[in-house]
This record gives structure tokens, sequence and C-alpha cells, in this order.
């Protein structure tokens, strides 16, 4: 007679983990690509950086990319919080976009050299656009809608295993560049090679890392 009600117990608790992950797994490639949002969308002096901030720009690029893909991957399995992060993912580069397009900054006749510049805003709107309009179709038209809840063990465990890998593909190298240190000026490590650039004139400068 208790194991029934036990048993019910533990599955109401193991679904409720379940849509914990869920909700981990969209928020974390969510949070990742505002953050990619805000260093691609806001101009910047790049005129005295390396290659124009190109470098920086291509690894932003690449982390949104990512984070679309596993944001992608969440929507078309229906986890729960897929489409309203789909939305929320459209609308940070929409708004973001539309407001430095108007806003741009002055480049003091021509001394300044700003990343992005003007005309490239659009493309950040445009797909912002799409990303809208595609939730609010899937919103309006009921497509995509969370799966209903697991019915036994069978189902939600595959469906537990893959929120949890989800979140972990990107919680886990977050945290690893979080604890990791950034390289100092002209670092080198002890068998000579070279870490990070050097711009200094002091050809003496330079900093041995483990």
């Amino acid at each position: 007679m208790l194991a029934q009600p036990l048993s019910r117990r533990l599955f109401t608790l193991w679904l409720g983990i379940y849509y914990l992950l869920s909700w981990i797994a969209v928020a974390a490639p969510l949070s990742l690509m505002v953050f990619a949002d805000l260093q691609l969308i806001i101009p910047r002096d790049v005129g005295g950086t390396l290659f124009g901030g190109a470098m920086g720009f291509q690894l932003f690029l690449g982390v949104w990319l990512v984070c679309a893909l596993g944001l992608a991957l969440a929507l078309f399995t229906r986890m729960p919080g897929a489409r309203p992060a789909w939305l929320v993912a459209g609308l940070v580069p929409l708004l973001l976009g539309l407001w430095w397009r108007i806003n741009y900054p002055d480049d003091a006749d021509g001394n300044l050299m700003f990343s992005p510049q003007d005309w490239e805003l659009d493309y950040a709107i445009a797909i912002g656009g799409a990303l809208v309009a595609s939730a609010l179709h899937c919103l309006r038209r009921g497509r995509l809608k969370p799966r209903p809840a697991a019915s036994s063990a069978d189902v939600l465990w595959p469906r537990t295993m893959g929120a949890l890998i989800l979140a972990a593909v990107f919680i886990l190298p977050t945290l690893n560049a979080i604890k990791r240190e950034t390289l100092p000026h002209c670092a080198f490590n002890e068998a000579g090679e070279q870490l990070s650039v050097c711009l200094s004139d002091d050809p003496n400068e330079r900093v041995i890392v483990d």
C-alpha cells in the first residue's frame, strides 16, 4: 500500500527535476546569446586594436551561432520554455540594433573607427526580426508546443538526459572560461612559446606563465 504512493512521489519529484533542467538548458544558451549580442551589436572604437577587432567579432559570432543551434535544438525537441526563449533571442538583437542604428556614435570626422559599422547593424535587425517572426508564428499557431507531461519513467528518462546534456554543453565550458585567468600582456610559457600578443616596443617585457 505504501509502495505505490511513494513511487508516485518520486515520479513527481523526478518530473519537477526534468522541468527545472529544461529551463536551465534553455536559459544557458539564451544568456550566452544575449552576452554575445552585447559584444557584437554595441559600437566600439576599434581603431587601436589588433585587426580592428576582427578576432573578437569572429569569437562572439561563433558563440552566438552555437547558442542559436542549441536553442533551435531545444525548440524542435519541444522543451518547456523554448518558444519564449526563441522570442527573447530575437527581440534582443532587433531592439538593440534599432537603438544603435538610430543613435550611432559620431566618428569625430573620421578619426574614430567603430565596429560594427552602421550599415552592419541592419543585419542584426533583420536576423532579430526573423527570429521574432518565427517565434510569434509558433506561438500563434500552436506549433512546437512543449510535449505533454511524461506518464512513465520510460518516457521521462530520455527527456531528462537530453535536458541534462544540453544544459551541461553550455554551462560547463562557461564555468571553465570564468575560472581561467586572463593571460598577462606579452606572455610566454616555460618552453619559450608566445601565448599572447606583444605590442610593446620593449623586447624585454615578457611574463613567463606555467
